[in-house]
């Protein structure tokens, strides 16, 4: 028998595609049972709850390889809302973006105490657990640093399971109607069209040339560049639908879920309670925060909250999409900070240490 159809025949393939299959309709069950209760972020939420469930009952699913799919059409379908004049507008607002983007990152220093006293992490390793970098982005950092991925890793999972739980109803509270404005005004296109798969294709082709480029989460990043390039020249050749945005969200919020086993709370111990109590003073802060910089400003209160918040570009800008705030400047601010991190995340750790604020 040949090998590739040996490998297609293997009991383990169709096994792992059954529990992807059985999370996947769990995920969408959860998000439609979110989505009738009115739920804010229903679908990604369900699905992370239901995930949750699943996990918590023994059933390991790997969705990894889903996720990066459905971060490629996040990513389209989250860019194809910078037109040129919102671009235009966001680029008058790079200086702002940028002193909060080092703002958030520098915030990580006050959750770094926390992880030392609750957890007993070395300066250095409570550092990099606290700062607000994504999950994907501080594992690579850890790394090149020589210190315990898995334990940053595990912290960052942990804030970014904190913050999609906190915000979508701290932000329906705090701010249940977003004034429209020029940031909140994306592309106009809404059917079907037969361009959708190459469309899909392209993002595809983008996020692989990223991946080879050594880009943070290629998989999402580039996509969302392809996609702003050709919106903002008004070259967009079709639109990501609603329906697809959905899934993509299910799929999410299944990849966030699917990690709090029982082994993984084993496992943290200590850590997740320290994770938790950093997450919500960091949370804190940068609400405070983006509350400040609204009083300076005409921007939208619910973008900046969504900007300046602990968690990652995919989960915020999601966030954003279903709470009906500006996708472009969310996305606007995170794209900053992932760029500002790679460059300032050792410096910022420096001048904390030699300042002891960490």
């Amino acid at each position: 028998m040949p090998r590739q159809l040996s490998h297609l025949l293997a009991p383990g393939l169709w096994r792992g595609a059954g529990k992807l299959v059985l999370a996947l309709g769990f995920g969408t069950f959860g998000g439609w049972l979110a989505h009738l209760a009115g739920l804010p972020l229903a679908w990604l939420l369900g699905a992370l709850i239901a995930a949750i469930l699943l996990a918590s009952a023994g059933l390991a699913v790997d969705v990894r390889g889903a996720r990066r799919y459905a971060l490629i059409v996040l990513g389209l379908g989250l860019g194809q809302s910078f037109t040129a004049p919102i671009l235009a507008s966001l680029v008058g607002l790079f200086p702002l973006i940028l002193i909060c983007a080092v703002l958030t990152i520098a915030s990580g220093a006050l959750g770094a105490g926390i992880y030392r006293r609750q957890a007993g992490l070395d300066p250095k390793t409570a550092f990099f657990c606290g700062v607000p970098g994504g999950v994907v982005l501080m594992a690579i950092h850890a790394e090149r640093a020589g210190l315990p991925e898995h334990e940053i890793t595990l912290a960052q999972t942990v804030r970014l399971l904190v913050v999609v739980l906190l915000y979508p109803p701290l932000i329906k509270l705090l701010v249940p109607h977003e004034p429209a404005d020029i940031l909140s005004v994306g592309a106009s296109i809404s059917s079907w069209s037969w361009l959708l798969p190459l469309w899909l294709f392209a993002g595809y082709l983008a996020a692989l040339i990223g991946r080879q480029l050594g880009t943070p989460n290629p998989w999402m990043l580039a996509p969302t560049l392809l996609a702003i390039a050709a919106s903002s020249l008004g070259v967009l050749p079709t639109q990501i639908p609603q329906p697809m945005i959905i899934a993509g969200q299910i799929v999410l919020g299944l990849s966030l879920g699917v990690q709090v086993t029982p082994q993984f709370l084993r496992q943290a111990g200590p850590l997740f309670v320290a994770s938790v109590t950093s997450s919500l003073l960091i949370s804190a802060v940068l609400i405070a925060l983006a509350f400040a910089v609204y009083a300076l400003t005409d921007l939208p209160l619910g973008a900046l909250l969504l900007g300046m918040a602990p968690g990652g570009m995919p989960e915020m800008a999601v966030t954003a999409h279903a709470l009906g705030a500006s996708v472009p400047l969310v996305l606007g601010f995170h794209l900053v900070r992932v760029v500002v991190a790679n460059f300032l995340i050792e410096p910022v750790w420096r001048l904390a240490h030699r300042l002891k604020l960490s």
